[in-house]
């Protein structure tokens, strides 16, 4: 019995010492979690992108004069947008980009000119940028880059959703247009930078009216030099089901507009480490793609003989 209370005794007076470890275990435990789930988000990317890398028509690409042919299918081409102005919309920060979301319906949003047998109907507007006035677009001109660019995603309506548009040739459309930073506000942005307060972090939105998406689309007059091309979704799920065209010329955006873009962050409220949002893909490799061009200019490839009928499927 001398025994058993000598251990008891011995007990007692750890008792605190044990009870400091077991609660630094669970803090450590606590502190462990996220770096755990971290861990497990940058492997599950990382599959994602070594799956994508065995791809050959990713997007973004370099737009290099001796992969672009002049095509004279596309010279003189005209657009014309139909977009609702005036109806409520959705401003997502999705962690990859900035993003809008469009109401589900089937008016006829866009029509172009060299696809006419197509209509489409506007489904997301993507906003991309970087942190300097040239590294913010996903596609690059002979290596040089711009503040920042705008897809415009774009569902055939001969398809219900974009998922069914996803799986069938010429199904989805995307309009990009280059963003030029400047030192005068873009007054079509304004309504846009005044939500931005609400959607700090990833997974958060907020309502949007009257906002004039035909206004960040180059003019009639501009828009008659583009380069077309087949290529993929530049965010997850990276399919490539996507038609580009990317408009030679830029819109302006003001360096404090871009800023308070700059200040989105990619992570949730509730992760303890803020990462600010970068929302920009590397170049992907042309492996042997054609890009189609409205234009002339110098050093251009030929268009191969097969293509030169243009049917809008190739």
């Amino acid at each position: 019995m001398a025994f058993l209370g000598q251990l008891s005794a011995k007990f007692q007076e750890l008792k605190p010492q044990i009870n400091s470890v077991v609660e630094q275990a669970n803090k450590a435990k606590q502190n462990l979690v996220p770096v755990l789930n971290k861990c497990t988000q940058q492997l599950d990317t990382l599959g994602k992108i070594l799956q994508v890398n065995s791809s050959r028509q990713q997007s973004p690409i370099d737009l290099l004069p001796s992969i672009t042919a002049f095509d004279p299918a596309l010279e003189n081409a005209t657009f014309t947008l139909n977009y609702d102005e005036t109806c409520q919309l959705t401003v997502r920060n999705i962690g990859s980009c900035l993003q809008i979301k469009y109401p589900e319906g089937a008016n006829v949003d866009l029509t172009v000119s060299f696809l006419p047998e197509e209509q489409f109907h506007l489904d997301t507007v993507e906003f991309h940028w970087g942190t300097e006035p040239m590294n913010g677009s996903e596609h690059t001109v002979g290596g040089v880059g711009y503040a920042g660019e705008i897809h415009f995603i774009h569902r055939n309506l001969k398809f219900l959703n974009l998922d069914l548009a996803a799986k069938q040739p010429n199904g989805i459309l995307a309009l990009c247009v280059f963003l030029n930073e400047s030192h005068d506000d873009n007054y079509n942005l304004i309504s846009l930078n005044n939500v931005l307060s609400h959607i700090n972090y990833a997974g958060t939105e907020a309502g949007l009216a009257g906002f004039k998406f035909s206004s960040l689309i180059p003019g009639s007059e501009k828009n008659k030099e583009f380069w077309l091309y087949e290529g993929s979704e530049t965010i997850e799920p990276f399919r490539e089901i996507v038609k580009w065209i990317v408009f030679r010329s830029a819109v302006p955006v003001s360096s404090s507009q871009l800023d308070k873009w700059r200040d989105l962050k990619k992570t949730r409220s509730e992760e303890e480490v803020e990462q600010k949002m970068v929302p920009i893909r590397s170049p992907q490799g042309p492996n042997g793609r054609i890009v189609r061009s409205s234009f002339k200019s110098v050093a251009q490839a030929e268009l191969p003989c097969e293509q030169k009928n243009f049917t809008g499927t190739g």
